[in-house]
């Protein structure tokens, strides 16, 4: 039973934030923090730029 909530779980954040973000939901706190701060830095070398807050909607 444990093993199927955890697969209905899993399910959920792929539909919900796809697959490589669901996998990274799943990690360690520490592995998904060194993860996300990799994805920023990545994202600053390829000029993305963060004057702006985040507000979770596309305009």
């Amino acid at each position: 039973m444990l093993r199927h909530l955890k697969r209905v779980e899993y399910d959920f954040h792929v539909r919900a934030f796809g697959e490589e973000m669901a996998r990274v939901n799943f990690l360690p706190l520490a592995e998904r923090r060194r993860y996300v701060a990799e994805m920023v830095d990545h994202a600053v070398r390829k000029g993305v730029k963060f004057d702006k807050p985040a507000l979770g909607v596309t305009p």
